[in-house]
């Protein structure tokens, strides 16, 4: 006899407090490809049983009370539920990764934010400097009512800082695209790496083609975390706020955290707690024994004292 389980490669969880918004997309919808991983045959008395089964890899982003990182967690300090079934063995457990990075940078380039263009383009560049290493790969993507430019970023910062500034901000904004087509870009590279994408908006969405619930899902299925770094300087008028509750979503549901810059001086600020992240994350594997595999596989990590967790809500499973 011969089971087969096949999930996607890459699995990442949120805390204790599983985002809602991801029960209204229908399960048809949340097909991923299949990665398989197999098990070696077990001897049995009667006959022998080979079970296919997929090494579901978790990256974590641990922090105390004051929010300072916690690097000293060992496996035992980790319990992980997968569609409510605790995990037991982990396959492989690493302090501060230093899995290959691969980056979206999402640039709104609309009418909207196009007085904060020049110090996002600089706080940009900054980042990528620091970060970014030979073995990673980094694509900027800019929108506005389409999502206009795709540009792949080498060691030459100043040569794409200047491709970036010789683009002009105007239109509306289809924000939900933008992720989309990042996800399918993040997608489509190496999965043995941490995918991640930034997002620098002010949230307004008002022309896409793509739902909310779509683009998280995009995002889910090529196991990214965004980044949300708000730059409306507006904090009071509905569309502000319709813009926080926006990028507020797409970083809750992912995994990654949200930031607003209410100053030009203070656009850095953000990139920097970012590349800290990065540097102080946890990666941890496990296979998945169950034999009910669901389109949609709900994820928490549970840890001890008052800690806080953040990773993806889930993934997806055929």
């Amino acid at each position: 006899m011969r089971v087969g389980y096949y999930v996607s490669r890459i699995a990442l969880c949120i805390t204790a407090t599983v985002f809602p918004l991801l029960s209204q997309v229908p399960p048809q919808t949340l097909l991923a490809p299949a990665q398989i991983g197999a098990l070696p045959e077990m001897n049995r008395s009667v006959e022998t049983l080979s079970v296919n089964v997929h090494e579901v890899n978790l990256v974590l982003s641990v922090t105390n009370h004051w929010g300072k990182f916690v690097n000293s967690l060992r496996p035992s300090d980790l319990t992980v539920l997968d569609n409510g079934e605790v995990q037991t063995e982990f396959t492989f457990f690493q302090r501060q990764t230093d899995l290959p990075l691969n980056i979206a940078i999402v640039l709104d380039v609309s009418s909207s934010i196009a007085y904060r263009f020049n110090a996002e383009r600089s706080a940009i560049k900054s980042f990528l400097k620091q970060v970014v290493k030979p073995r990673d790969a980094v694509m900027v993507f800019t929108f506005n009512q389409n999502v206009q430019a795709a540009i792949p970023v080498a060691n030459d910062w100043e040569k794409t800082a200047h491709r970036i500034k010789d683009l002009h901000a105007d239109g509306e904004t289809a924000l939900y695209d933008a992720v989309s087509e990042a996800s399918d870009w993040l997608a489509s590279g190496n999965n043995a790496t941490r995918h991640v994408m930034v997002v620098i908006s002010d949230g307004e969405e008002n022309t896409s083609r793509r739902t909310m619930d779509e683009a998280i899902s995009d995002a889910l299925k090529a196991e990214t975390a965004i980044y949300s770094v708000n730059v409306n300087l507006d904090n009071f008028s509905t569309e502000s706020k319709q813009g926080v509750t926006i990028l507020k979503t797409l970083s809750d549901a992912t995994g990654g955290q949200y930031f607003h810059v209410l100053e030009d001086d203070d656009m850095n600020e953000p990139f920097r707690k970012i590349r800290r992240e990065l540097r102080s994350q946890y990666v941890v594997a496990y296979k998945l024994p169950s034999a009910t595999v669901r389109a949609f596989h709900r994820l928490q990590v549970l840890v001890p004292r008052s800690l806080r967790v953040r990773c993806r809500s889930g993934y997806y499973a055929r």
